[in-house]
């Protein structure tokens, strides 16, 4: 409901918005695709990381009967960033965070009926303890036989973007480095190849963590809305994600029809500038394109519309009015503008910081 409410506001807003002098004639349009992320695929899982064995039917049906081309998720990766091939309209990777059981028995035989790829990222302590409702290495054997892509998900799946409170920069960067060194090497005992993919545990990542990642790995991918465009950090990778709630259909063809918004430039203002956590305001560089930059809305992960002023002729500078949003953990934002060919597609960009909990 949440999701639907705040869909429903980004068209009425967006919709409403006079047109301005800032809005670009179209453009051709960037090399982009889109990686949806999974976690469960059940009926008996938690709802927050799941969606059915029919919802997950629908969503591959809505991807073949709309002549979606799913590619492997490396080969995604390596054309949008890279430039290693051309691009067409309309490339969806799909992924699956945590190596459940339910990904073999639900996903895997559906997948293979249609014979698309995909990557399952394994958080290896899980596994090696035999723990439920995890796969076992068989059955990623076997995944990988039929070959989807096993990526690095850290060894025990814990909070890795910053040091905790009682633990040294120098001690932080030690923990997670032998952590995610521990997974790589499982996966690649028991896989038979080392991961250069990676996927931070709930998402969360940073450019300090990201910094490590990129020893071992080429890509590290987080979880937060927003398609996959050449001016995205490599170790900062967005994903779609689908779970009840935001799993519908309308949800799913909002996510595979946007379009990367240019951001060239993220900067965080802070009146406290003592308390790195308390940010009041972010900007954006956002580079001109095929979008109507005066009708850039900005909202909170809640749904809430942000305070947001677009200034120059391109490139833009955004000015995001984000004081007293968010809470401990994870925060975001989605700034969204439409297309100015009159599809009704969205271009579309999220950020995410972190904020440290009591104590």
């Amino acid at each position: 409901m949440a999701f639907r409410i705040w869909a429903l506001a980004l068209l009425l807003l967006s919709a409403c918005s006079a047109p301005s002098a800032a809005s670009q004639p179209h453009a051709a349009s960037q090399p982009h695709a889109v990686i949806l992320l999974y976690h469960h695929v059940s009926e008996d899982t938690p709802a927050s990381t799941s969606v059915t064995p029919a919802q997950f039917e629908r969503h591959l049906d809505y991807l073949a009967d709309n002549d979606y081309r799913v590619w492997p998720l490396q080969r995604v990766l390596d054309a949008v960033l890279k430039g290693s091939e051309t691009v067409p309209e309309q490339v969806v990777a799909l992924t699956f965070d945590d190596a459940y059981e339910s990904v073999y028995t639900a996903a895997r035989p559906r997948l293979a009926a249609r014979g698309w790829p995909y990557a399952v990222f394994a958080n290896t302590d899980a596994i090696d303890a035999g723990h439920s409702p995890y796969m076992s290495w068989d059955q990623l054997r076997a995944l990988a036989e039929q070959g989807a892509a096993i990526g690095n998900h850290s060894a025990g799946h814990g909070h890795m973007a910053r040091p905790r409170p009682d633990e040294s920069e120098r001690e932080w960067r030690r923990r997670v480095r032998d952590d995610i060194e521990k997974a790589r090497s499982r996966i690649a005992e028991e896989i038979g190849r080392a991961p250069g993919l990676f996927a931070y545990p709930y998402g969360e990542d940073s450019p300090e963590l990201g910094k490590v990642v990129a020893e071992e790995h080429e890509y590290g991918l987080a979880q937060r809305s927003g398609p996959l465009g050449p001016l995205i950090d490599p170790f900062s990778i967005p994903r779609f994600p689908m779970a009840t709630g935001f799993a519908s259909m309308e949800r799913l063809e909002l996510a595979v029809r946007s379009r990367p918004l240019p951001v060239s430039g993220t900067e965080t203002r802070a009146t406290q500038p003592a308390d790195t956590d308390a940010i009041d305001r972010i900007e954006l560089e956002v580079e001109p394109g095929g979008f109507r930059a005066g009708q850039l809305n900005c909202f909170a992960g809640s749904g809430r519309r942000l305070e947001a002023e677009t200034d120059g002729d391109g490139p833009y500078r955004v000015t995001i009015d984000v004081e007293g949003v968010g809470g401990s953990g994870r925060n975001k934002i989605n700034c969204t503008a439409p297309a100015a060919d009159g599809s009704g597609d969205f271009y579309w960009f999220s950020w995410q910081w972190l904020v440290a909990g009591p104590g």
